[in-house]
């Protein structure tokens, strides 16, 4: 799709509230590297009473429509500079005020020179030279989804993410996503009374084969260790104040003679490594 040249400059009247909101949506379809510089600006159509903004990066596309009256035209307008008329915009809607939002207009401007005119400011647009890609034909038609079928679709999560930035202007926060195959795009629209966007998502090719449920290793069954409960704690405290003896050899001891486990006096032998408990016969 080449760029028309015009050789006269050519007004737009759209208002700020419409137009803020599309160049937020559109900007986030360009191409963030300059591999293809054509690709980092958003091509802006106006035919048949309709403003289009189209923006791609090879992965995704993104489609705004709008009506706007005037004759036909269109041009390749660098991002970064809509980009900067954003601030501009948002200004001119809070100035217009909740009510008179719909009937404030800004100026858009293409031809020999490109501009967006707030009344407050006026931001010149930088046009790029090139050839757009013809966007139309990528975008699947609403008959070539089947409202019963269904599929796994493997997408980006950068893309969902942006789409879930975009989708903020939706009307009733209704988003439609169809799809047909894997390897098919993915189609998703939503709308407000001004405009509609429509998205054109590539998939990701994975493996939909379920993975299989690894067998679990047994766990092997510990062997028990002897525990203070049961012990004799007297036994215990004197073998280890006494003689420094450990409590696992203090708790070995105690069981080993078969101490009487109720409550009595104690005295350490002088190893420390048994224990005699007073009264008891070993």
């Amino acid at each position: 799709m080449m760029t028309t040249e015009t050789t006269i400059a050519t007004t737009y009247e759209i208002a700020p509230a419409t137009l803020h909101a599309m160049l937020d949506q559109v900007l986030i379809g360009v191409a963030r590297d300059d591999s293809r510089p054509v690709l980092t600006g958003v091509k802006v159509t106006i035919a048949d009473g309709t403003l289009t903004l189209a923006s791609a990066d090879g992965f995704q596309l993104w489609v705004l429509s709008a009506p706007c009256t005037g004759p036909d035209a269109s041009a390749i307008l660098d991002a970064s500079t809509l980009k900067g008329s954003l601030p501009a915009l948002k200004s001119a809607i809070k100035s217009a005020g909740k009510y008179d939002a719909d009937r404030t207009t800004v100026t858009l401007t293409l031809g020999d020179h490109a501009s967006i005119d707030t009344g407050a400011a006026r931001i010149a647009l930088l046009q790029l030279q090139g050839t757009f890609p013809n966007y139309s034909q990528l975008i699947p038609t609403l008959e070539s989804y089947a409202t019963d079928a269904g599929c796994h679709i493997a997408l980006n999560a950068q893309y969902i993410a942006a789409i879930g930035k975009g989708a903020k202007y939706a009307d009733n926060g209704i988003v439609k996503i169809r799809t047909t195959t894997p390897s098919s795009p993915a189609r998703i629209d939503w709308h407000s009374d001004k405009w509609t966007a429509t998205i054109v998502v590539m998939p990701m090719f994975v493996d939909w084969a379920p993975t299989p449920t690894p067998t679990p290793t047994p766990t092997p069954t510990p062997t028990p260790t002897p525990t203070r409960a049961g012990v004799c704690e007297s036994c215990i405290d004197c073998a280890i104040e006494d003689n420094g003896a450990t409590p696992d050899i203090a708790r070995a001891a105690c069981i080993e003679f078969g101490a009487d486990l109720s409550d009595h006096d104690c005295d350490a032998r002088d190893d420390g490594t048994n224990c005699a408990c007073t009264g008891h016969d070993y």
